[in-house]
């Protein structure tokens, strides 16, 4: 009996030990995961400012208009990459929400192409 009852102790310790260590790990998952996205997000960003800063007749030459929708789509990019899948899941799927980035992505390099026009 003391056997037995050593044993099923040693087993339910085991299995309060996953079920604990499965909900503190998912919550640290999701917490690196929402700051590598903020990182991802700062990353891009940056990206964008040290471009306009190396090449400022780049954003001179650009219309009021155009470049409010630079900054309005990198706007967008960043709340959807820091918090627009779970606010937009029930309406969005997956790949919609990616395509939604990229179309946003590709609107900021269209609009910087149109600007170098004559």
């Amino acid at each position: 009996m003391p056997v037995a009852l050593r044993n099923t102790l040693i087993i339910l310790g085991i299995a309060v030990l996953v079920v604990w260590w499965e909900r503190a790990f998912s919550v640290l998952l999701g917490t690196m995961s929402q700051v590598i996205s903020v990182l991802f997000v700062v990353a891009i960003l940056a990206a964008g400012v040290a471009y306009f800063r190396r090449n400022p007749l780049a954003w001179l030459v650009m219309k009021p208009w155009q470049r409010f929708v630079v900054v309005v789509a990198a706007l967008g990019i960043a709340f959807l990459l820091i918090a627009g899948y779970p606010l937009l899941a029930d309406r969005i799927t997956p790949f919609g929400y990616i395509a939604l980035i990229a179309a946003l992505g590709l609107l900021i390099w269209w609009v910087i192409r149109d600007s170098r026009r004559l």
